[in-house]
């Protein structure tokens, strides 16, 4: 029995050891898969961290741009601001500048009709008392048939051609005086800006152009060629955009008293701009000199717009 105790006691005891060496073995094996998970674990969070402080500065860099870009839409937002407050000043001024103008233009019309009503009526009254000498002179001629020779003497200076001649002499004179007064106009002018004259036959023939050098300036300046014709009513100055055929004129009218000289915009053609044109292209406009600048910075948009 003891022999046999003793054969179970060793076979326990091996099967006990082999036990514990396999348990120490799985032990140690889930101790270095432990630590290498721990090791892997650090090195990610490591990572992270390092990712999280790079986003984190992105960010940062990204709020400051944010920041900078913000302040400079709203500076430009502050002075298109300003800008559209000054054009919409300007629109105002212009506007009341135009309704002025209409008024002035309308009261100017008004006194002109008036004033061309009154010479009509000085003009006829001189006419009708012409027909009355004349009747009067036709009567006296029938009573004094016996005398006709007399008669014809009393009537023939009535209306014959003596007076035609003595009528057509100022006219020459007036002639002349018009031919020398557009010499010395034009002598008066600077040398740059004078005409051609041509005095054959007694007249004179501005027809030549004159080489003036501030109209080429201003033709650079402006982008559009300009002519100048004389008129009845005033200086007209006439103005063409050769590319886009774009042409309008401009009439210098004195105004009396202490008042500033007017120009009077008229439209020409169109041009390209027929579909485009604002409407105030379309108008006649009248405005003052000192308003040239801003009706010339008003033309050159709408020229550099659409060209």
């Amino acid at each position: 029995m003891e022999a046999l105790y003793a054969k179970l006691y060793d076979k326990y005891t091996k099967l006990k050891t082999k036990k514990l060496s396999e348990l120490d073995k799985i032990n140690k094996e889930q101790e270095v898969k432990f630590v290498n998970c721990v090791t892997a674990a650090e090195e990610l969070i490591q990572h992270l961290q390092k990712e999280n402080e790079r986003l984190s500065s992105q960010v940062d860099d990204l709020r400051s741009e944010l920041y900078s870009i913000r302040s400079s839409m709203d500076k430009q937002c502050a002075e298109y601001q300003n800008l559209l407050m000054e054009e919409n000043q300007k629109n105002k001024a212009l506007t009341e500048e135009v309704e002025r103008l209409r008024k002035l233009e309308q009261e100017g019309i008004f006194s002109c009709s008036r004033h061309n009503k009154t010479d009509n009526e000085q003009l006829s009254t001189p006419h009708e008392a012409q027909t009355e000498s004349e009747e009067l002179c036709g009567r006296t001629h029938k009573r004094k048939r016996h005398s006709r020779s007399e008669t014809e003497d009393m009537i023939i200076p009535c209306g014959n051609g003596h007076d035609t001649t003595m009528l057509g002499e100022p006219s020459k004179d007036l002639h002349k005086e018009a031919v020398s007064s557009g010499a010395l106009l034009n002598n008066q002018q600077p040398e740059c800006c004078r005409r051609i004259i041509n005095r054959s036959g007694g007249a004179v023939n501005d027809s030549f152009p004159a080489n003036c050098m501030f109209q080429h300036l201003v033709e650079n300046l402006v982008g559009m060629k300009f002519s100048t014709v004389t008129q009845s009513e005033g200086i007209c100055i006439s103005a063409m955009h050769q590319s886009s055929g774009y042409s309008f004129s401009l009439t210098w009218v004195e105004s009396g008293g202490t008042k500033e000289a007017e120009f009077v915009y008229r439209t020409l053609s169109l041009g390209t701009f027929d579909r485009v044109a604002p409407d105030w292209m379309k108008e006649v406009i009248i405005f003052s000199t000192t308003m040239c600048p801003v009706f010339f910075d008003r033309v050159s948009r709408v020229v550099k717009l659409h060209c």
